[in-house]
């Protein structure tokens, strides 16, 4: 990506210049645009991006002062550099002080330009890899909350204040692409999902979804959001999306990313068509529906795992006659019933099962269960509907579905390396039993768990090291180790060497 310049200047002839004679592109920059007075640049930087501003000290209206007082208010991030005359000496040490990098001096070098270029770079690159940090540790932060593992400090961790918002989750349809196909599909949606809202949060929520925060100032503004975002790219052809309702504060996010994923897998569960708003099927998940404590997980889990597959079905009639001893209304046990199954179905159909007729099998389950008058008859339609899918994984190639499973788990890894990825959570993000996961993936990849994170981790580090911009101990922090000391340790463990030592020896090789 070239960083963006403009040249502001009343003299056409220095615009035209530097324009034409500075090699822009070899140090990484574009000419953006140029404007020849502070009123015609200010007017078309309304509607256009700067990187760095050339800007001669004295025109005729505004001067170079006035537009550095401007930009300091309105664009902060945007490097100045003032052209001036040997005289204006003074005036350009004033220019320093209200903000401007540098200054030089006119007749401009044109090498004076390109070295101070290199600089620049130098300095927007380390700023890049600094935001890059931020960004990533702010998104670990925010999905962490989101997902129930951490409390919301704002104060604390500098988190965004979310005043009014909506939460949008996405998560595509095809699990059979290739690693780079599913990058390029990921980072589209996020562009697009950007240039609708600009302001909004994107978050890798799993291997194939996102997970948005998406600002807004009504809620009329999300029916906007979701016209725009259909038209941009292909959410019906690509994406199950779900939206949450309207939101206020970042202590609503645990809330707004429940409500969007229940809105997604009601979409996969049910073959929907466009965006599902939660609010349209708030009854389904109505508070005062008795819940059926962690049972979706648990059975989905033991379905997933040959040795506890068969118990299933007894299991979930268990768990439901349990909660028939509360007594609950007929309807409001049926809505829960509904929930679980509409809950196991996404779950299942995100998995790729082929053979398994899961669409058809749920809409024949629950039409028996909408004409059943009593809690045995309901439960009867769950435990039947439960063996149905027992059945069906017994007959899928278990070599396969391993396979399927451990795939999306090791994308899911090499996603997300800079976060802190347990067992434990990989378990309970993909349904499965951590001594069953453990096991699988040591069968399905030579390598236990911790063994393949390294791994992964340390051919990034290997990468960071070779621009010796990279202080080490960001690249620490980068891959996921927060101990410098323990980062030092396992890079020696894995490379016979320190991290000092690695860096030292191949840009002894590339000289």
């Amino acid at each position: 990506m070239a960083y963006k310049v403009w040249i502001v200047d009343d003299e056409e002839i220095v615009c035209r210049g530097l324009a034409q004679f500075v090699k822009w592109q070899e140090h990484g920059f574009v000419v953006a645009g140029i404007a020849n007075s502070v009123d015609e640049a200010l007017l078309q930087l309304e509607h256009a991006e700067a990187d760095v501003i050339f800007l001669d000290i004295r025109m005729p209206g505004k001067t170079g002062l006035d537009m550095l007082q401007i930009l300091r208010k309105s664009r902060p991030g945007v490097k100045t550099v003032i052209l001036s005359g040997f005289s204006e000496f003074s005036y350009a040490r004033e220019a320093i002080r209200y903000g401007a990098v540098d200054y030089l001096t006119k007749p401009v070098n044109l090498k004076e330009v390109e070295a101070l270029l290199e600089r620049l770079k130098e300095e927007f690159e380390k700023e890049d890899r600094e935001q890059e940090i931020r960004d990533n540790r702010i998104e670990g932060l925010l999905i962490s909350v989101v997902k129930g593992v951490a409390e919301v400090e704002q104060e604390k961790y500098q988190l965004p204040e979310l005043e009014q918002w909506y939460g949008f989750s996405a998560r595509l349809l095809d699990n059979e692409i290739s690693d780079e196909e599913l990058a390029e599909k990921k980072e589209e949606l996020r562009r697009n999902i950007k240039a609708v809202v600009p302001g909004s949060y994107i978050l890798d929520q799993d291997v194939y979804g996102v997970f948005a925060i998406v600002p807004c100032s009504e809620e009329a503004e999300a029916e906007n959001f979701v016209v725009m975002l259909e038209q941009t790219c292909r959410v019906e052809q690509e994406w199950a999306c779900g939206l949450s309702k309207y939101k206020r504060g970042i202590r609503d996010l645990r809330e707004g990313y429940r409500e969007a994923e229940y809105a997604l897998r009601y979409h996969m569960a049910r073959e929907m068509h466009g965006i599902v708003w939660y609010k349209n099927i708030e009854t389904l998940f109505s508070q005062s529906a008795p819940e059926v404590p962690d049972i979706v997980k648990d059975l989905t889990g033991r379905l997933m795992n040959p040795e506890e597959r068969s118990g299933v079905a007894e299991q979930m009639e268990q768990a439901l006659e349990n909660i028939c001893l509360q007594r609950p209304v007929i309807m409001q046990f049926q809505t829960t019933c509904i929930r679980c199954l509409i809950e196991m179905n996404s779950l299942l159909e995100g998995m790729d099962l082929k053979g398994l007729d899961l669409h058809g099998q749920l809409n024949k389950a629950l039409e028996k269960i909408l004409f059943c008058n009593e809690y045995k008859a309901t439960i009867g339609c769950m435990t039947d509907y439960v063996r149905f899918l027992a059945t069906g994984l017994e007959r899928t190639d278990e070599k396969q579905l391993g396979k399927g499973v451990i795939r999306e788990i090791q994308l899911f890894i090499r996603q997300n390396y800079s976060k802190n990825i347990t067992l434990n959570m990989l378990a309970e993000q993909f349904y499965l039993h951590p001594n069953y996961l453990s096991r699988l993936f040591k069968e399905k990849t030579g390598k236990n768990f911790v063994e393949y994170m390294t791994e992964i981790r340390m051919e990034q580090v290997k990468k960071l090291l070779e621009n010796p911009e990279n202080r080490i101990a960001d690249i620490s922090i980068m891959v996921g180790y927060d101990n410098a000391r323990y980062f030092n340790k396992v890079f020696k463990q894995y490379m016979g060497m320190t991290p000092s030592e690695y860096r030292e020896k191949i840009l002894k090789k590339a000289e």
